[in-house]
């Protein structure tokens, strides 16, 4: 039985009088020596690191993001290094029963040698390495540690060549349009690595995360797996610990543990398990304990928007039973309740999440790698930047993609304070791999390690075999129907016999797991786990991309369960595109430059083509043509995803005749950058948000209004209210301007009188398009419609409670839009790095941009549509500034401004 508090002074005393040895690391985390390995060429090197950024911080290669480096220090990922260092240790050290040598990460491929005896090698760069060498260290004078890298390359070639003995697992290469590197899925490695078509191919090397060594007599805590489950009347939390320990001489762990948890008000909850355990080898020893709470004595953890995100220090200590030595382990765990609903429809299944018994509509995008130097993607000013970013913007989840790393223990720790919920992919991406005895020992170790790290998580909320590989072998990609059978069990044998098994084996069968992204979700299972079409709108979730119909308008999108993947490119501005180049001709489109960092096939013109469909292009020989395509580009992108975003939020609460709707869930691709390039990132390499970032605040606020506009050129006028409680006595207001109004009058206006329903989507008006517009002296083409939510506070004043948006009758191109002259009228200080920016125009003005360029921050909101006279935003400056710096840097652009003419 837990006891609140007593005995906790008792237990705190014996603990100060214990003078028993316990655990101790020597880190040897700093400079040692790097080698390139066939000349010998010599210098120091930082750990943890690697090849590529030593090599940087050295200014032996050039900063390998800008201009061609990538391509010109492509050497350096393809011939092998040698990492060394000679160090001395504390002679104590050797006193312990057990002393080992840690590599909490090393990328990828190393021969380890410790003063010349090899204790080891590393095949997988997620994982950490344990090597004994008690008998091997030196206690006197020097010791040398050297690691000996094979570049991946090379060994993914081999691999791949002995593969081919058998059968060939396709992808062998990517496109040549990536600029890439072949033979990735042969090795375990961040995919990516060898480039992406968003991103550079970057092969690196080197010890990527701290190395140290660690001593002691029994054992160590390597990892706390706590599970929370309620129990039968649910007034009490039961939380199943499993400690791991480290193996250890006698494969036994014998003594007391005691668990405890500290609650609000400084109250304890603790309690002491007798443990006697055995292991059976080298796996590290487990015990199994549970501590009961009351469920009144904590608050649960909530997505962002939903509540608070309260977290609690579970802290384990284990004391010997022989020696009396004590060791201890912490980590911050959150209470919620996640279930992935999957209820039977007529056709299909519904796929949502439910946290705390609450249906949560998803809204978030796709994280792809930190950095595509892993060593650089530990960075914790921008883990936190980006995520913050997530956040702001009213994001809950975040999908870390497949083609990457298991992030930083970092990243999730901000992503529980944050509210951010995590679905996190097994790093499987777009690809057939192999399922070898050697490939599959290595994906367990893989799976053990992550999940046993990451698992008290509250933020993690579903995992996910891989992503889209289903779909490469059910839907045929690179010819897998030649070897279909092999390639299925293959998959079976890979994902579900390897990956789920060992998943449920650590969680206890209690973690949501989802075999593939996109996959239909039960009906695969049905289907042997290979389902006939994945991406089926009636199950699971989908990913959906499409450059050629029309992307604003929505009866382009599939109405599906849950949308995990959708984007469109666009560009970098110019102040991004000027850290990447020193060279104003690369930014002409057609420049060598601009081709090298274009990996999408056939982007640049998909691109030009869907800003065609609705905007017009500027003149290409025009000296603005590039900044304007930059900027169209921004615009066609970001109103494409409101425009599918607002589209999949519409159908939360619906069903069409056909069965689709019920989507509750929209991620789309994709959160952020690995270089400065043309992607479909919201946030650029450099930090700056894009205009799609600051619509998806709008598009993602809790409480929306949305136009649809029908096949039949209605407009369906719907609210959305992802909130827990009901909204009383609200209106919409519609109001119809004309794109030439310099009084910034409507043509018409009216409110609709309406109420909120609690997480639900609404139909509260169709409206006869052409009709209403005639009725008030306006055409398709010269008018548009605007909406927004009000709070009645009584009748002559109302507050809008939902972000202002906007249906366009006719497309842009066609219509006659006025051409206003918009500028900055004045900037004043608010606060410490706040300001506020008042912006003047004379008529209505489209998609209205601010930049403050070399001033690093963000605004309140950005690419407005400016329907009055003057309009005031807010500035955040992530740097130090004031008024007048800011007031010269400040520009201000719109659709028809002057030299896009």
């Amino acid at each position: 039985m837990a006891r609140l508090g007593t005995g906790l002074a008792i237990f705190a005393l014996c603990f100060a009088l214990c003078h028993c040895k316990v655990n101790v690391i020597q880190s040897l985390d700093g400079t040692w020596v790097g080698r390139e390995t066939d000349y010998w060429y010599e210098f120091p090197t930082t750990v943890p690191g690697g090849v590529y950024s030593d090599l940087m911080d050295l200014e032996i290669i050039d900063d390998v993001f800008f201009g061609f480096n990538d391509n010109v220090t492509s050497w350096v990922g393809t011939i092998n290094w040698t990492y060394a260092l000679n160090f001395t240790i504390d002679p104590t050290l050797l006193e312990y029963e057990n002393v080992n040598l840690v590599f909490d990460g090393v990328d990828t491929f190393a021969d380890i040698v410790l003063n010349n005896v090899t204790v080891g090698s590393t095949t997988n760069m997620f994982v950490r390495y344990v090597f004994d060498v008690k008998d091997i260290l030196k206690a006197e004078g020097n010791n040398t540690i050297v690691l000996k890298f094979i570049n991946a390359p090379e060994v993914g070639l081999k691999r791949n060549e002995e593969q081919l003995k058998k059968y060939r697992i396709p992808w062998e290469c990517p496109p040549d349009a990536y600029r890439g590197v072949c033979h990735i899925n042969m090795i375990r490695k961040m995919q990516a690595s060898f480039a992406w078509d968003w991103g550079v191919a970057l092969p690196s090397m080197g010890i990527w995360k701290p190395v140290y060594i660690e001593a002691f007599d029994e054992t160590v805590i390597r990892h706390l797996v706590p599970r929370v489950s309620k129990s039968e009347d649910e007034s009490k939390y039961l939380i199943t610990i499993n400690t791991y320990f480290a193996p250890n001489q006698r494969n036994t762990v014998s003594g007391t543990l005691n668990a405890k948890i500290y609650l609000d008000n400084n109250e304890e909850v603790w309690n002491d398990f007798d443990i006697f355990e055995k292991s059976s080898g080298d796996e590290d020893i487990v015990s199994s304990v549970t501590l009961s709470i009351d469920a009144a004595l904590v608050q649960l953890w909530w997505p962002n928007g939903y509540g608070e995100q309260p977290l609690y220090e579970l802290a384990v200590s284990f004391t010997d039973g022989e020696n009396g030595a004590t060791i201890s382990k912490k980590v911050n765990i959150g209470f919620r309740f996640v279930e992935l609903v999957e209820e039977s429809l007529e056709k299909g299944q519904t796929f949502y999440f439910k946290v705390n018994g609450v249906p949560i509509f998803v809204k978030g995008s796709n994280e792809i790698p930190i950095n595509i130097l892993p060593e650089l993607g530990q960075d914790r000013q921008t883990i936190r930047y980006l995520l913050q970013s997530a956040k702001e913007v009213n994001m809950n989840m975040l999908r870390v993609w497949g083609g990457g790393v298991y992030e930083s223990d970092y990243f999730y720790e901000i992503a529980d304070q944050l509210g951010i919920m995590i679905w996190q992919d097994f790093m499987f991406a777009c690809s057939l791999y192999p399922a070898n005895e050697l490939f599959l020992a290595d994906v367990v170790a893989e799976v053990d390690h992550n999940i046993k790290r990451l698992y008290h998580h509250p933020s993690i909320v579903v995992y996910s075999g891989n992503n889209e590989n289903e779909g490469v072998l059910s839907d045929n990609w690179y010819s897998t129907a030649d070897n279909y059978d092999q390639y299925k069990a293959d998959y079976v044998a890979l994902y579900i016999e390897t990956v789920r098994a060992q998943f449920e084996r650590i969680s206890g069968g209690e973690g949501v797991f989802i075999s593939s992204s996109p996959s239909n979700a039960k009906l695969t299972e049905n289907e042997g786990w290979v389902g006939q079409s994945p991406s089926n709108q009636y199950w699971g979730d989908v990913h959906f991309y499409n450059y050629v119909l029309d992307s604003w308008n929505s009866n382009s999108y599939p109405i599906p369960r849950f949308c995990s993947e959708y984007g469109y490119q666009s560009f970098p501005l110019e102040d991004s595109w000027m850290t990447a180049t020193n060279i104003t001709a690369d930014l002409k489109l057609t420049s060598e430059f601009m081709d090298w960092r274009q990996h999408h096939p056939l982007g640049n013109e998909e691109i030009a083509l869907l800003i065609s469909e609705n905007l017009q292009l500027p003149d290409s020989e025009s000296e603005h043509f590039s900044s304007a395509f930059f900027y169209l580009s921004q615009i066609y992108s970001a109103q494409a995803i409101r425009v599918e975003t607002e589209h999949y939020r519409r159908y939360r609460s619906y069903l069409t005749e056909e069965g689709n709707g019920y989507t509750m869930g929209a991620l789309y691709w994709q959160l952020n950058d690995v270089w400065v390039a043309p992607t479909w990132s919201s946030i650029d390499y450099t930090g700056r948000w894009k205009m799609l970032h600051y619509f998806a605040k709008s598009f993602f606020a809790n409480v929306i209004v949305t136009g649809h506009k029908n096949l039949e050129e209605q407009i369906l006028l719907y609210t959305v209210n992802d909130q827990l409680s009901p909204i009383e006595d609200v209106s919409v207001l519609v109001q119809i301007f004309n794109y030439d109004s310099p009084e910034f009058r409507p043509v018409h206006e009216y409110r609709l009188a309406t109420s909120l329903e609690a997480g639900s989507s609404q139909l509260i008006e169709t409206i006869e398009t052409e009709d209403v517009l005639q009725e008030v002296g306006c055409e398709l083409t010269t008018c548009f419609f605007y909406f927004v939510v009000q709070k009645n506070a009584s009748l002559t004043y109302s507050t809008a409670i939902s972000p202002e948006n906007y249906v366009f009758p006719a497309k842009l191109k066609n219509s006659e839009l006025s051409s206003p002259d918009v500028e900055i009228v004045s900037v004043s200080q608010t606060g410490t790095k706040t300001y506020e920016i008042t912006v003047r125009s004379d008529n209505i003005a489209l998609f209205v941009w601010l930049d403050a360029h070399a001033i690093m921050g963000r605004f309140s909101e950005n690419g407005f549509l400016q329907v009055e006279a003057t309009r005031t935003v807010s500035f955040h400056s992530d740097q130090d500034t004031n008024v007048e710096e800011l007031q010269a840097a400040i520009t201000v652009t719109h659709l028809k401004h002057s030299r896009w003419a």
